[in-house]
């Protein structure tokens, strides 16, 4: 019974069997050269939208361009019946060449009278007389010219064409209806290239890009130098470039916004005006940083780290400062340096100062798969 008692005792006092140390994943940080951005939302707009109404009233008579098409300036949309004003210039013309000899006859008239009067022939009232109907038929000549130029012009506009190049819409009325000058609206157009998107930035990022702009690390947009990239809702990056060309000179007091605008190429159409938008502007100069992957970092309450191995194989915990995300990686602000090597695969298992098994690997096999971040984002 005793040698039971003691083989049992010395059973307990045996030493647990060791784990072996946890495999993991190292690479050393990436080191890139990238600039942060601040996003937005916007609209696309026009740089030109025009209402197009008639100058004079009538029937339409000739509808010659396709809904949706792509007109020129002086391209013909609506034709208005064109004969009433034709008749009526026909009749300014007439009532003009009226005037003209009209203005003959009295010059000849007045210079008779002339003559007569230096002889002493005839009395200075039929002389006065002479001069005034001179000057009345010269006085008609003119208002009988511009009845003809307000006549011809009136037959012009019977004429509806485009006053400028663009994309023209839907025709709101059909031949036969009658439209009535300055009134009815007959069709829209707008310009396609170049193209506007609107946004509002926030004051404090406002207030960030300004300060860079005054210390000389970004271009300012009031000289038409700063970059603005564009992204359509089912597009990954921003692949469409612009420049800043507009600030307004007032925040907006019920959201504490600017309005901003950029201008845009667009000579395929493809930007189509209050299209939904995300935009990016530079939001600093273009730096040094190191980039690690987002599984690497972990979370001790509001504080983040990472676990880099030593040279004896121990896992040493180090804080570090977070900042934006690029090319799918985060940016270390602080806390790590570019030889260390960092965990970047299997950190649920470790320990701070224990042992580990560490295997080489590379630190982009980590990045995040969404290929927005190819491009770089602000917080």
């Amino acid at each position: 019974m005793g040698g039971v008692i003691i083989g049992l005792a010395a059973c307990n006092n045996q030493q647990p069997a060791a784990h072996p140390p946890p495999e993991v994943t190292v690479s050393k940080p990436v080191q890139k050269d990238i600039v942060n951005w601040a996003e937005f939302t916007g609209r696309m707009a026009a740089v030109n939208f025009v209402k197009i109404t008639p100058r004079v009233s009538g029937y339409i008579v000739d509808i010659p361009f396709n809904e949706g098409d792509i007109v020129h300036k002086g391209d013909l949309l609506f034709q208005i019946d064109p004969r009433p004003y034709q008749h009526s210039y026909e009749q300014a013309v007439g009532q003009l060449q009226q005037a003209r000899a009209n203005e003959q006859f009295q010059e000849v008239t007045f210079a008779r009278q002339q003559r007569l009067r230096d002889t002493g022939v005839i009395a200075k009232e039929d002389y006065d007389t002479a001069l005034s109907n001179k000057n009345q038929a010269k006085a008609q000549v003119v208002s009988a010219q511009a009845a003809v130029d307000s006549a011809a012009l009136n037959l012009e506009f019977t004429h509806v064409i485009s006053p400028i190049d663009g994309r023209v819409s839907r025709q709101l009325v059909n031949i036969g209806n009658l439209v009535q000058a300055d009134t009815t609206e007959l069709t829209t157009i707008v310009s396609v290239d170049p193209i506007y998107a609107y946004f509002h930035v926030d004051e404090l990022a406002e207030l960030g890009y300004q300060r860079l702009v005054k210390e000389g690390k970004l271009p300012s947009s009031q000289k038409g130098g700063a970059p603005v990239y564009l992204q359509l809702q089912d597009e990954t990056g921003f692949p469409h470039e612009g420049t800043i060309n507009f600030a307004d000179n007032a925040y907006d007091s019920s959201t504490g916004t600017l309005l901003v605008r950029g201008t845009f190429r667009n000579s395929d159409g493809f930007l189509v005006p209050g299209n939904f938008i995300r935009v990016r502007i530079p939001a600093s100069p273009q730096y040094h940083a190191l980039l690690v992957a987002e599984r690497a970092i972990g979370s001790d309450q509001d504080e983040k780290f990472i676990y880099v191995v030593d040279s004896a194989n121990i896992a040493r915990l180090r804080h570090i400062t977070l900042g934006p995300l690029a090319y799918g990686l985060r940016v270390a602000k602080s806390g790590l340096s570019p030889d260390d090597s960092v965990i970047v695969n299997g950190i649920i298992k470790v320990r701070p100062n224990s042992p580990v098994r560490p295997e080489q690997g590379r630190m982009q096999e980590f990045s995040s798969n969404d290929p927005a971040t190819h491009l770089f984002s602000s917080e």
